[in-house]
Parts: C-alpha cells; sequence; structure tokens
C-alpha cells in the first residue's frame, strides 16, 4: 500500500526544516528546442546526498521507527548508502551499510561520513545483499534500495511535486534502476492526472523491466553493462514490477553514448552536473525514443553523483562524437623542424592541441618519414578541409582518423 499523503507531509516537514530539499523543476529552452516539445527538468541531483534516494530512505525509517525499530541495516555501493546514512543520522537511529569491496574509496568515505558504519563484503552487490540479509537479525530492519512500500511512498513525493509544479504536464520521463522511483512516480501521477504518460527509461546494457514487461515475469540479467551504474540492476522487484505494469505506460532503452550526450548538454547548456542515471531521461527525449513534440514533458534528473575522473571522460567521449575534439593522424619528414611548423598551421587556425605524440616504428613506414599525431580542440567554425590543404602544401599529409 503506497501511503503518499502521509509520506508528503513526513516529506515536507523535513523540507521546511532544510534537511531535505524541495528540488526545483526548471524550464530548459535548449532540450525544447531539440525535441520539439516544452521540456522541464525535475533536478533531484540537487537534493541532499546528491539523489532522490533520501526521500524513500527517511520515510521508510520513519514508519519503521513506528513499528519499534531502531536499527537499520542495508545493502549499496552508491546513493542509497547514502540516503540510509543520513535518513539514520536524521532520525538518531543506527545504520549499517554493506558495500562489495569493489566500492570506490569516495563512496565508502561518503557514505562513513554520514555516521553510518560499513561493512566491506564481496565482490558485487548481490553478495552485499546476502550478507546484509544475513545480518539482518530480530530488532535491526533490512532496508531495501526499492523493493518496499515505504520506501516507493517516499519516492512518490517527487511525483506529486512534478504536478504541483507542471500541473498540465503530457509526459513524465523518469530513469528505471530496481523501479523505486518510477513506481512512486507513476503512482503518484496517475493518481493526480491520468491523462499524464509516464515513461519509463533504462540503459540498455541494464534492461531488467524492459524484459521482464516483455516477459511477463521477473527477468534476471546476468551481466549488465553500462556507464549508469546507479540503474545497472541484475532484477526487478517482485513489487516494483506489478507497479510498474499497472501504472507506467511505456519503458525505452537507450545506449551508453546517447546517455554520454545527455550528461553533456546538461551540463554545457543547463549548467546541471547529472551521474549516468540521471541522464538516462533526457537521453530517452534527446534520442527520440520518447517523442514529446507539441506536448509538456518533465525529465527526473534522479541524481547528480558522478566522480570527477568519470566525468572528465565522459565529457571527452562527448566532445569526440560532437566532433569537437579530433585525431589528425599524418605522415610527415623525420627531421628537426616538423612538428614546429605543423604546429604551428594548426595554430593559425585557431586549432588547440590537447596532445601531441610521433610513432616511428610501424614497419610499413618510409625510413624518413614519421608518423604524428595529433588530439586537437577545433573552432566551430573551422572548415577541416581547408586546414587539411592548407597542411598539405607544406608537405604534411594529415587525415581526420575515426
Amino acid at each position: 500500500m503506497i501511503l503518499l499523503d502521509e509520506a508528503l507531509k513526513v516529506i515536507k516537514e523535513k523540507q521546511q526544516e532544510g534537511k531535505i530539499h524541495r528540488t526545483p523543476v526548471l524550464r530548459s529552452e535548449s532540450l525544447s528546442r531539440i525535441t520539439g516539445g516544452e521540456v522541464f527538468l525535475k533536478l533531484e541531483a540537487l537534493q541532499k546526498t546528491g539523489s532522490f534516494k533520501i526521500r524513500g530512505a527517511y520515510f521508510a525509517m520513519h514508519k519503521y521507527i513506528q513499528e519499534g525499530y531502531r536499527e537499520f541495516i542495508t545493502a549499496s555501493s552508491g546513493n542509497h548508502a547514502q540516503g540510509v546514512a543520513y535518513a539514520a543520522q536524521l532520525h538518531g537511529v543506527k545504520a549499517t551499510v554493506v558495500m562489495p569491496e569493489t566500492t570506490p574509496w569516495l563512496k565508502v568515505k561518503k557514505t562513513q561520513d554520514y555516521g553510518a558504519s560499513v561493512i566491506l563484503h564481496g565482490e558485487s552487490y548481490y553478495e552485499a545483499e546476502k550478507k546484509a540479509a544475513e545480518l539482518a537479525r530480530e530488532g535491526v530492519k533490512f532496508l531495501h534500495a526499492y523493493n518496499d512500500y515505504y520506501v516507493i511512498s517516499g519516492q512518490a513525493t517527487l511525483g506529486a511535486e512534478v504536478l504541483e509544479d507542471v500541473g498540465d504536464v503530457d509526459v513524465v520521463v523518469v530513469p528505471i534502476g530496481g523501479g523505486g522511483l518510477i513506481s512512486g512516480v507513476a503512482y503518484a501521477v496517475k493518481k493526480r492526472r491520468p491523462s499524464a504518460k509516464v515513461i519509463g527509461v533504462q540503459a540498455s546494457g541494464a534492461p531488467a523491466v524492459y524484459l521482464s514487461l516483455r516477459e511477463g515475469r521477473p527477468v534476471v540479467i546476468e551481466r549488465v553493462d553500462t556507464i549508469a551504474d546507479g540503474i545497472a540492476v541484475k532484477r526487478p522487484g517482485d513489487i516494483t514490477l506489478k507497479m510498474i505494469q499497472e501504472y507506467v505506460d511505456d519503458v525505452v532503452l537507450v545506449d551508453d553514448n546517447e546517455i554520454v550526450d545527455a550528461i553533456y548538454i546538461l551540463l554545457e547548456r543547463t549548467r546541471v552536473v547529472a551521474e549516468g542515471a540521471g541522464a538516462a531521461s533526457v537521453a530517452a527525449l534527446m534520442s527520440g525514443k520518447v517523442d514529446v513534440r507539441g506536448r509538456k514533458a518533465v525529465a527526473v534528473i534522479s541524481g547528480g553523483n558522478i566522480d570527477a575522473p568519470i566525468l572528465m571522460r565522459v565529457l571527452m567521449k562527448a566532445l569526440a562524437r560532437q566532433r569537437r575534439v579530433v585525431k589528425l593522424v599524418g605522415e610527415v619528414p623525420d627531421r628537426p623542424g616538423t612538428l614546429a611548423k605543423a604546429a604551428s598551421i594548426l595554430a593559425a587556425h585557431n586549432v588547440n592541441i590537447l596532445e601531441v605524440y610521433h610513432e616511428r616504428y610501424d614497419p610499413e613506414q618510409r625510413p624518413n618519414y614519421v608518423r604524428l599525431v595529433f588530439v586537437v580542440e577545433v573552432p566551430g567554425t573551422l572548415d577541416m578541409s581547408k586546414l587539411l590543404d592548407e597542411l598539405e602544401k607544406h608537405g604534411f599529409y594529415f587525415a581526420v582518423a575515426e
């Protein structure tokens, strides 16, 4: 049973205290132009702990404390861990999080900083979850990340807020991992605006819910492979799958390249830092997997917890896909001054050199020549053919590497 009204009351009290954020819904001019619709972003990346998870964790603890529990245990390698840790801090109760041994140190530390005890166990989330279930004893409640009615009720408050801010919304687009968020959001939206469509988005490398809906039963994925680790779930919950079947209109898949493009657009055009899972909803809009032409749509940006090194790689990948960063490979005479001359030609065309190196040991290479590779950032106004022609006039035969 979903307790939406009670969850709203509890969460709003904490929002008034500044302990949980009432995250904004902002119109995106860029995404509206790209999609042909009117696109709004529900920025849960700005939430406490960096994701929506605090909503479900806080309300679930609130209810279980009423039932007599004062200690909680869970398993997570990401956002749920921090949500549970922070919720326990707010409630003044003890929380233990079992995390895989492979969890990045920064995520472990963030969880500990919120006051939770951390146990490292196993190589995967599922080994950690099994350990957490074993450690849950009388008086200690295992708090599932998504397959829990109280958790789903807390997540439903996000859907209610969407309708408070965009009451005439036509489409709400929500990322799906295990299904807790979309179950709650879809319930809230359908109860209050039945005409609105709720569309779920999964990564093509982790399509457990997508396949389960088509099979009509829970499907277990043997291996997940996606940069959107926040939705890289092998199996949907029994509760969430039933709710998705009842309240969600459709589920689509996006690939990692589409997610990369969405992360980049969100950062460059809206100055929002989104993790892969958080950007999946925008990826579905930008790719046309969800068509919102002429309609009013809200994309839920579910989280913004992306590590800086990963963000850097994602941005470089996006720039390469847009041909704003390219690799020039050429054969040049192996004599002093060649590199400087080639670099000066690039500079004259306002091309910024990011990386340069020689390849001398190719057995097919002519002995008096060397392969020269430039990785460059190019201005949007550059005519690449003119640059290549200019290089060729000086005896430098370059091409853009695919």
